[in-house]
């Protein structure tokens, strides 16, 4: 019998023998002795053995040996946590097959590059062309468009995502601030018919309990705001939640990379179009980054935008400037909710341990830190917006309203109007005020998590004045953005249970590690 068959990295390999006695055929790539039917030394390099590989069978991971194997003929590519751990990858299957049942099947991103070294820097890759989106095209009072510049306002929400995927009784409580972001977009167009919603910033733990997979950009997001919330560009930034083991690759995305910029595509527009911010490699592989970088849901999600963990976006028009910056590693020990041996504990995994996930988190936040430096020094526009995640006493008291401006060069810190918006604590509460008006916003009360207490609930809206100057225009306690009582409709009061199992974010938990009352103090500038 000359036939012999080699398992080899989960690919099943057939492999033809030559007349017993006989040398192997002449190969560079395999090595073997033949004494009859005995094979006494056989040595097959995993490139060559892919080789000998022509596709990937029903059941199996197309990535699974490293590489990309392409389905064989009538089977087509399937994602889905296949072993129930939170794990996604691909399985091979005909369409409509009962083993795929819920699993997201067809046209597949192309095949990821092979795995890289581990990068020392982090090069973000967006487009820093302004207003790329277009946004001006529809805002009032500017390019000739009919109205006045305070006809326009955006939203700010934070640890909204709670529906299918969060605690008990969350999505209930995520409609509920939907329904009064809704309420006050149409009563606003009531008052006034220029009224403009121009874009929402989203200031992470957009999927609870363990970041985004695929489906979720509608059931959490799609669904819940509706057509005209979703209508208009939504810039976010993670979480601590965020980086969970739904999204397991995103913290090392040089392991398995699913998407990489480099000099053969830095041009495109999802390294940066025409004018990219950075040029050197960078590998991706998060299902929350814009879906040309290889996030998942597709059209669903077109107009939630994340081209990176950190990124800046202009609009000239407004005189507008928005930072987004990722500091999520100063919460290392609370990623995922509660940290890499829990909820966080597949980001361990891929990254292939906990020093490689600290280097990971380090070198976002190191890229946004530059990112945060190199705007404060050339920067030109006199309003100016910062979104992430965290209040200052979570990132080691590092204020970034206050940095801004005690680094600000020459005069512009007396010019330049800086609001700062972040979450993780869920509640709505002003930390600094200037002249009555608040300018640092804790805005994580988006009824994501984690229970009726968490009040006030809601978001913040800001406009412009006729000068083009961005102001408040509603925050808490303003019952027009403000829910103080989530109680009336029937919700559990807290799901004690649940919620402490999932995260160390909530004081009424063990392990919390935050102050009392969620940093609910405030300043006066």
């Amino acid at each position: 019998m000359t036939m012999r068959a080699l398992h080899l990295t989960g690919a099943l390999l057939a492999w033809v023998g030559p007349a017993a006695g006989s040398s192997c055929p002449n190969s560079d790539s395999i090595t073997c002795q033949v004494d009859g039917d005995d094979i006494e030394l056989l040595q097959v390099t995993s490139q060559n053995a892919l080789k000998r590989k022509a596709c990937t069978a029903s059941g199996d991971d197309p990535y699974v040996t490293g590489d990309f194997v392409a389905c064989c003929s009538g089977l087509e590519q399937c994602l889905k946590a296949w072993d129930g751990d939170g794990r996604w990858f691909y399985k091979c299957y005909t369409a409509g097959a009962q083993e795929a049942s819920g699993a997201q099947c067809g046209a597949a991103p192309a095949p990821p590059p092979p795995a890289h070294t581990r990068p020392d820097v982090y090069y973000p890759h967006f487009d820093t062309t302004p207003d790329y989106l277009n946004i001006a095209a529809e805002a009032k009072g500017v390019r000739g468009n009919h109205g006045k510049i305070s006809d326009n306002f955006y939203l700010v929400i934070a640890d909204q995502g709670g529906a299918d995927g969060g605690c008990n009784g969350c999505g209930e409580r995520q409609i509920k601030v939907a329904e009064k972001m809704k309420q006050y977009v149409a009563q606003r167009k009531q008052d006034n018919p220029n009224s403009k919603l121009l874009f929402v910033l989203a200031g992470g733990d957009n999927f609870y309990w363990t970041g985004a997979s695929p489906g979720r950009f509608k059931a959490t997001w799609a669904d819940i705001y509706g057509e005209e919330l979703t209508s208009v560009p939504w810039f976010a930034v993670m979480g601590n939640h965020d980086y969970g083991n739904s999204d397991p690759g995103t913290a090392c995305p040089w392991k398995k990379p699913r998407f990489t910029c480099d000099e053969s595509n830095i041009n495109t527009a999802a390294c940066g179009g025409p004018n990219p911010y950075s040029t050197g490699t960078q590998t991706y592989n998060s299902n929350q980054l814009n879906s040309d970088k290889g996030g998942v849901d597709g059209d669903t999600r077109k107009n939630f935008q994340m081209p990176d963990y950190t990124y800046f976006y202009q609009i000239p028009e407004l005189d507008f400037e928005l930072l987004v910056l990722d500091w999520n590693k100063a919460d290392f020990g609370g990623l995922g909710g509660d940290g890499p041996d829990k909820s966080a504990s597949q980001l361990k995994q891929v990254c292939g341990g906990i020093d490689e996930l600290d280097h990971g988190m380090t070198i976002i936040q190191e890229a946004s830190k530059k990112l945060f430096f190199e705007r404060i020094e050339q920067g030109t526009t006199n309003n100016v917006a910062i979104l992430g995640h965290y209040p200052g006493w979570s990132q080691g008291n590092f204020d970034f309203r206050d940095e801004y401006l005690a680094r600000s060069p020459g005069n512009r810190a007396n010019t330049t109007k800086v609001m700062n918006f972040f979450g993780h604590a869920h509640t709505q509460v002003c930390f600094t005020f200037v002249d009555g008006e608040c300018v640092n916003f804790q805005t994580g009360g988006g009824g994501g998590c984690c229970g009726d207490g968490d009040i006030p609930g809601g978001f913040a809206a800001i406009t412009f004045d006729d000068e083009s100057v961005q102001k408040t225009e509603c925050f808490a306690p303003d019952s027009r953005c403000s829910i103080m009582n989530f109680a009336e409709r029937g919700l559990p009061r807290f799901d004690r249970d649940d919620v402490c199992h999932h995260t160390l974010d909530d004081p009424k938990c063990p392990g919390y590690h935050g102050p009392e009352g969620m940093g609910m103090s405030m300043k006066t500038d």
